[in-house]
């Protein structure tokens, strides 16, 4: 269990590194001694490195918090070989970077051997898992959550298989095909770890979740089987009938169950109680947002990045606060400064000017993935640009500051043995909950 968090703050300082190295490669006077395009490699590397290694390695560790269940070592060292493979592709420049959607890809065999040990290595610990999920996956609390994700993870591995098997045609228009189905089902493993750690945050402000509320996220898995049955069929899936399937999936299969999660919980607990719950309010607030933007998006603009960067960050928000909690558990931190518990604000309040910047403008017809503002003379769509510019400042800051400390906690102090006989009677009092 410990080695699958100490993964998921290497990855997460590894990401640093690269959103780091991104901003130096567009500063001037510096850019001019890096080779040329390195900028889009390590942007990849920045982006894997968080929302894919980073996530899933989150995941895979509340998956032995929760069941107990010690999958050995093989899992976590394809895992970590193949991330190693995948960050040396990214520093190195090796390939060509392209930015199809879901897994930016480096045209280079060193990134696929890379992503293909991830792959083995999550489907070693989904495997492990699968016998474990099924017998609690309606016993309730966040380990019914938890189920749901490990179902959830099977179905984006069997996805990936049938995807390697069918994807065709020019490098760009290959990944697409190849990365959208998994692509899609991933955000629905995605979406059961933001309500997993929705529940946990929730728990450890002293209020527990009904089973009712927990049962809602069986909810995520029609529509992955649904797309599964799609991907038999042979179906393009980068044809409009799949497409429309697939942000429909977005729209009701996500949809439905996160929302009713998040505004039962933001009635109930959110900013209550304790600084769990007010990072979990601060989770909740900024999904709802997110949420809120993905029905009005009509087109290409950018509204679609507005709403991905909002609901991307409620995920981070409250990873972000369960770290802290679980650096305590296991010894690496005592008491949270009081700097660090004004962290998860200060990244809230700049992804919430970043967001806010990109939907306004998008409202205002600004295209998405176009480079540079000189295009732009609506006033208004330049101070919301300029705000979008602010807040991406203090959101790298707090995350910047998230990142450190947690490297320099797990540096500066060995931790402590996770010692089970002190959480007995927690674990009483919380049944199928948190310590379930």
């Amino acid at each position: 269990m410990r080695g699958w968090f100490l993964f998921f703050a290497v990855s997460l300082g590894v990401g640093g590194f690269f959103a780091l190295a991104v901003a130096l490669a567009r500063t001037p006077f510096v850019s001019s001694y890096l080779p040329s395009g390195i900028f889009y490699h390590w942007l990849v590397g920045h982006v894997d490195s968080t929302l894919l290694v980073g996530l899933l390695s989150f995941l895979f560790f509340l998956w032995h918090r929760a069941f107990k269940v010690e999958g050995g070592p093989l899992p976590l060292f394809l895992c970590g070989i193949g991330f190693l493979s995948i960050s040396l592709t990214s520093l190195l420049g090796l390939g060509k970077a392209l930015f199809n959607n879901y897994v930016p890809t480096i045209v280079h065999p060193l990134f696929f051997l890379g992503l293909l040990l991830f792959g083995m290595g999550y489907a070693f610990v989904t495997l492990s898992f699968l016998r474990e999920a099924l017998s609690h996956i309606l016993s309730g609390g966040v380990r019914s959550v938890l189920s749901v994700s490990v179902v959830l993870s099977l179905a984006l591995l069997i996805s990936a298989v049938l995807s390697i098997t069918r994807a065709s045609g020019e490098p760009l228009l290959y990944f697409e095909r190849l990365y959208w189905i998994p692509g899609h089902i991933h955000q629905f493993v995605n979406a059961s770890l933001l309500i997993a750690s929705w529940f946990l945050l929730s728990d450890f402000s002293g209020f527990k979740v009904p089973n009712g509320i927990a049962h809602l996220s069986l909810l995520l898995i029609p529509f992955p089987l649904l797309f599964l049955v799609v991907q038999i069929s042979g179906s393009d899936p980068l044809s409009p009938e799949v497409r429309r399937l697939t942000t429909l999936g977005y729209a009701v299969g996500i949809g439905v169950p996160t929302l009713a999660v998040a505004v039962y919980l933001l009635f109930k607990v959110a900013f209550r109680y304790s600084f769990w719950g007010k990072v979990l309010g601060l989770s909740l607030i900024f999904y709802l947002l997110g949420a809120s933007m993905g029905y009005l998006i009509a087109g290409s603009d950018l509204r679609v990045p507005a709403h991905y960067h909002a609901v991307i960050a409620s995920i981070l928000i409250a990873v972000m606060g369960l770290t802290y909690r679980f650096l305590q558990e296991m010894g690496y931190a005592k008491e949270l400064p009081k700097f660090i518990k004004l962290q998860p604000f200060l990244y809230w309040l700049g992804m919430l000017l970043f967001v806010l910047g990109l939907f306004v403008a998008g409202l205002k017809g600004t295209p998405r993935k176009v480079f540079g503002t000189e295009y732009i003379t609506d006033p208004v769509t330049l101070t919301f640009m300029g705000l979008m510019g602010v807040g991406s400042v203090l959101s790298v800051i707090g995350g910047a500051t998230f990142v450190l400390f947690v490297l320099y906690s797990i540096l500066t102090r060995k931790g402590v043995r996770y010692e089970e006989e002190g959480r007995t009677k927690e674990e009483g009092e919380h049944h199928d909950s948190t310590h379930t």
